[in-house]
This record gives C-alpha cells, sequence and structure tokens, in this order.
C-alpha cells in the first residue's frame, strides 16, 4: 500500500507539472484553433529565464526569497518568447490554411532550442536583443508626441517612415561611435546621444519632406527629434547594464546539463509521512497548479477581459462586431499560456536539479498528450488530463510486470493512452468544447 501512495505523490507531482504546459496549449487553441507545438519552448525559455535571473542578481545565494524573483524572470523571458512568436510568426499566417501555422510552429520550435544552445554561454547577442528594443520604444514614445495619425489606412506607412529613419540612423550613429571605443566613458555617451540626435532628426526630416511633404515634415519635427535623442539615450543605458552586470557574470553553456539553483524552503530533506516520501519540490508544483488554476478560472469568469476572451472563442467576427480588440486578446492567450509556462519551467528545475535546451520537446508533446487527454479547448480538462497522464505514467512504471514496465517505458504507455482515449472517446475526458461558427 505505501508503494502505492508513493507512485501516486509521483504521478500527482508529474502530472501537475504537464497541466501546468497543458493549460497553456488549451488557452491558445480556444481563441485561435491553433496547435501550438512551440509551447514546449516557451517552457524551456522560462527555466533558462529564471536561472539567468539567478546567475545576474543572486549567484550563490539560496534565500527563499529569491525564488518570486526567479519566477518574474521566468515570466518575462516565456512572455516575451510568446508574445513575439504570435506578432511575427502567427498573426501574419491568421487566415492561412491550417497547416502553415503548423509547420511554422515546428520551425519556432527548432529555432528556439538552437538559438539556446548555441548562443546562452555567448551574451553578445544580447546587444541586438537590446537594439531591437530600443527601436520599438522609441518610436511608440516619439508617437506619443505626435498629433499626425500614424494608424491611417492610407497614409500611415508614409507617417511611420520618418520617425522609423531617425531612430535606424541615431542607432548607427551609437553603433560606429560604440565600435570605435567600447569603454564606457562620458565623452563617447554625450556625443552617441548628441550625434543620433543630430543625425537622426535630419535623417527623419529628409524623409518626411520626401514622402509627406514640407508641411506634414514640420507636424512630425518634434516626434522624429524625440525618437532620435531616446534611441541614444536608451542604448547608452542598455550597454551600461551589458558592461556592467550581464558581460560579467560566467555563463555556463547549454550544450550540456545546467544545474539549477536550490533553494531554501523549496528544496532540501524530503517531507516523510510514514512511509512515502515527499519532495519539497512536489510540494511546489501541485501547490503552483493550485493556485494557478484558481487564478485563471476567476480571470476568464469574473473579469472583462477574461469575458473578451470567452467571446473570442466563441466567434471572432462577432466579438469584433461588438467592439472587442479581437488582436489584443489573442495576445493576452498568448501571454496567459506562457506565464503557466514559465512556473512549469521553474517547477522542472527545482525537481530534477538542471535543465537543458532539450527539455521542452518531449514535454511539449507529453502536454499536448495532456491537453488532447482532457479534451483538447477545455481549461479543467487540460488540468485533469495532466494529473491522469502523470499517475499513468507512475503506476505504469511500478505495477506493469516484466520487460514492458519500469522508467524506460513510461513514455510509451502514456501515448498508448493517448491513442486509446482517440480511439473511443475523441472529444477527451471531459469533452472537447464544440462551437458552432457561423
Amino acid at each position: 500500500m505505501d508503494q502505492f501512495f508513493q507512485q501516486l505523490v509521483n504521478g500527482l507531482t508529474l502530472g501537475s507539472l504537464y497541466a501546468l504546459i497543458a493549460v497553456g496549449y488549451t488557452v491558445v487553441y480556444g481563441i485561435v484553433q491553433l496547435i501550438n507545438f512551440a509551447h514546449g519552448e516557451v517552457f524551456m525559455i522560462g527555466a533558462f529565464g529564471a536561472l539567468s535571473t539567478y546567475l545576474l542578481f543572486f549567484d550563490g545565494h539560496t534565500s527563499v526569497w529569491i525564488l518570486p524573483v526567479m519566477i518574474v524572470g521566468a515570466m518575462a523571458a516565456s512572455v516575451g518568447t510568446a508574445v513575439l512568436m504570435e506578432r511575427v510568426a502567427y498573426r501574419p499566417l491568421r487566415n492561412a490554411p491550417r497547416l502553415a501555422p503548423l509547420i511554422t510552429a515546428i520551425g519556432i520550435s527548432v529555432f528556439l532550442q538552437e538559438f539556446i544552445r548555441l548562443l546562452y554561454d555567448r551574451p553578445g547577442w544580447a546587444v541586438l536583443a537590446m537594439a531591437g528594443l530600443t527601436l520599438f520604444a522609441a518610436y511608440l514614445l516619439g508617437a506619443r508626441f505626435t498629433k499626425v495619425p500614424l494608424d491611417h489606412p492610407i497614409t500611415k506607412w508614409r507617417d511611420r517612415a520618418p520617425l522609423l529613419a531617425a531612430t535606424v540612423f541615431a542607432l548607427a550613429v551609437w553603433a560606429l561611435l560604440r565600435l570605435a571605443e567600447r569603454d564606457l566613458s562620458i565623452v563617447i555617451t554625450l556625443a552617441a546621444i548628441v550625434g543620433g540626435l543630430i543625425v537622426g532628426t535630419a535623417a527623419g526630416l529628409l524623409f518626411a519632406v520626401g514622402v509627406t511633404g514640407t508641411d506634414r515634415a514640420k507636424a512630425l519635427l518634434q516626434p522624429i527629434a524625440v525618437v532620435a535623442v531616446a534611441t541614444g539615450v536608451l542604448m547608452e543605458l542598455g550597454w551600461l547594464i551589458f558592461k556592467e552586470i550581464i558581460a560579467k557574470v560566467e555563463w555556463p553553456s547549454a550544450k550540456q546539463l545546467i544545474p539549477f539553483p536550490q533553494i531554501d524552503v523549496v528544496t532540501g530533506k524530503a517531507i516523510e509521512i510514514g512511509n512515502v516520501t515527499i519532495q519539497r519540490s512536489a510540494v511546489f508544483t501541485i501547490f503552483a497548479l493550485a493556485v494557478c488554476a484558481a487564478l485563471l478560472w476567476f480571470f476568464i469568469n469574473r473579469t472583462r477581459l477574461g469575458r473578451g476572451m470567452q467571446a473570442v472563442s466563441q466567434d471572432p467576427d462577432t466579438a469584433r462586431l461588438m467592439g472587442i480588440n479581437v488582436d489584443r486578446i489573442i495576445v493576452v492567450a498568448f501571454a496567459l499560456g506562457a506565464v503557466l509556462a514559465a512556473i512549469a519551467g521553474v517547477s522542472q528545475g527545482l525537481q530534477n536539479n538542471n535543465i537543458d535546451f532539450r527539455m521542452g520537446f518531449l514535454a511539449g508533446l507529453k502536454a499536448f498528450t495532456a491537453a488532447v487527454l482532457g479534451g483538447i479547448g477545455n481549461i479543467q480538462g487540460a488540468v485533469v488530463g495532466g494529473l491522469v497522464l502523470g499517475v499513468v505514467e507512475a503506476m505504469a512504471t511500478q505495477y506493469v510486470p516484466g520487460q514492458f514496465g519500469g522508467g524506460s517505458w513510461k513514455d510509451v504507455w502514456a501515448f498508448v493512452l493517448l491513442i486509446l482515449v482517440l480511439v473511443f472517446r475523441p472529444q477527451g475526458l471531459l469533452g472537447a468544447r464544440v462551437v458552432d461558427r457561423a
């Protein structure tokens, strides 16, 4: 009997991890009818985000208060990746045949794995990421200072071009100066900001005069100057962070297993209840699933944005006619799934004591299996499916006799369960949510 309860605890722990990831699949599928096979890599990015946060700010410390900060870092990495993925890769394919976004998701999955494998221990890529964020932030800042309608369906790109030109030329000036002198100095800093302001403003005005005319160029002068100076200031701040924090960390190679930080209270000596051993990280994982599931239920059923998600999942065209911003709802869905995946990534690191760039592949397949098992598109079904899958794996490991048992066969039995469900109950254990759309 003790063995049964031990395997039950192990199964619930593993199932809680699957459920956290599976809910992300389900939330996205419920909104855009897309199976995001790159979601496993969002989970992996979350684990590396937590590790990066620890190495940057807390290396060598184990206090429990560090864990919430690591979780925030994991969420930031996962959400940023998921939102960028949606905006760059999935949104242009929203009305394409179903096969196109599916193949794109597989491509993104491979790209993210290789990106972490090759570049995690080479922090220089962070400068390029900062440059992209700077261009985006400077453009948004300049857009707030203009009275010219930048979203006009006919003239929007002619009005946006001067602002974009100002940011690009200001960034080019900063890059040339920093290639000549990489050390931090007040002289180069001022030269980068002032030079970027002058060159960026001049380039932006030339673009404005050329594509919009003199009168409109005068209206764009202030925002052009704002984006030019903002580009220099933000890049200098980013360079300061890179030189003083990022470049001074000894980053481990992701081509091998990386030890994950062990945190007081949530790791350490296991809890003994009779003859049943419960790891502290298992308690954290199960608790995290319970809290996240409750908060997600409240968000979807009790908030205005959640009700908007329900409306979009039922009929996006009608929801758009009712004034709901469908693009915003889809971004929120991707972000919610990424938050849960990030927490799962931290849980996996605490349980296994290590992480690697391939950890998202099999976990993503298992989570997809759990989502289908519970009923794809059904959030409660994803939770139940994850728990059932984890328990089945644990029990099969212990109780299947002969050569077909043991840990090496647990993945086989997980997918056998998926096949049986698809054959005899294809809508899943709780029934997939089916919507008739006009």
